[in-house]
């Protein structure tokens, strides 16, 4: 269990604060006790002028952890992986495979193969199913997809002629075992956010006490909005901090319905719990 957690935004669309750089994508540092870890990387456009503006102790860093093999998540590993040396790093399998979007367009990290990313590592950790990061810090791996009304946000392929679909089985999540509760991290949540939130009270036994990160409701209907709402109310958490692909849409519906629980998550911002 982990009693002293602060996360920092790394890379989010959005900056928080004078000096900082925006970009689409999402990239958490995670100081856990002693324990350093990063979770997604961002495109790598900013990260390296964000540690520094940050002044974040990333010579403490032991482990990255990648939600998914999408650009905005993965697309940054190398440059971090320069900055700190052979660290272990853990990812699905799948997050590795050619990744195409509804227009053909490459949208996965093709410049990295397994060959290249074992010289810069020093171990990778496949994780298809939970893992221990270390102690009280957990990957998900693969999450069941139980609610169908959650999609994993749009279609995706494998083949640029788009006629291999993706169904991002990659998609996990990281989860952060507090006195308070756990906390989850998405880094886009396409398995969704309830199939990924009753996946890990499953795994964990334990309350909820907060969510934070992308939850890929950009394009959500209505009906998927309410049900997605209604489930986090019943979950009763106290901490929610939806940013990148939730979309403005989905973050003001949620005010709406759960004001006080709702929490900005820019680059910049500190989390402590």
């Amino acid at each position: 269990m982990i009693n002293a957690l602060t996360i920092t935004q790394l890379v989010e669309n959005t900056a928080a604060g004078p000096g900082l750089l925006g970009e689409h994508g999402n990239a958490f540092f995670i100081e856990a006790d002693d324990y350093c870890l990063l979770f997604d990387t961002g495109q790598g456009l900013s990260l390296k002028h964000n540690v520094s503006q940050l002044n974040l102790p990333f010579d403490r860093l032991e482990s990255i952890v990648i939600s998914h093999g999408h650009y905005d998540h993965m697309g940054g590993l190398l440059p971090a992986l320069e900055i700190t040396g052979p660290v272990d790093v853990f990812l699905h399998p799948d997050a590795l495979k050619p990744k195409y979007n509804q227009t053909g367009r490459d949208i996965g990290i093709s410049e990295i193969n397994t060959e290249q990313l074992e010289s810069f590592t020093r171990n990778i950790i496949e994780t298809n199913e939970p893992t221990e990061i270390s102690s009280g810090i957990y990957v998900t791996g693969e999450i069941p997809r139980v609610h169908s009304v959650e999609n994993t946000g749009g279609t995706f392929y494998n083949n640029p002629e788009m006629t291999h679909t993706d169904l991002l089985l990659d998609d996990q999540a990281l989860y952060i075992e507090t006195p308070q509760g756990i906390v989850v991290l998405l880094g886009c949540g396409h398995s969704g956010v309830i199939n990924t939130l009753d996946y890990i009270k499953k795994i964990s036994g334990k309350p909820i006490q907060a969510v934070i990160g992308g939850m890929h409701l950009l394009n959500a209907t209505d009906e998927r909005l309410k049900f997605t709402a209604e489930a986090l109310q019943k979950y009763q958490i106290p901490y929610l901090a939806p940013n990148h692909c939730t979309g403005i849409n989905a973050i003001c519906y949620f005010k709406q319905q759960m004001d006080k629980n709702i929490f900005a998550s820019s680059t910049g911002t500190r989390h402590r719990f």
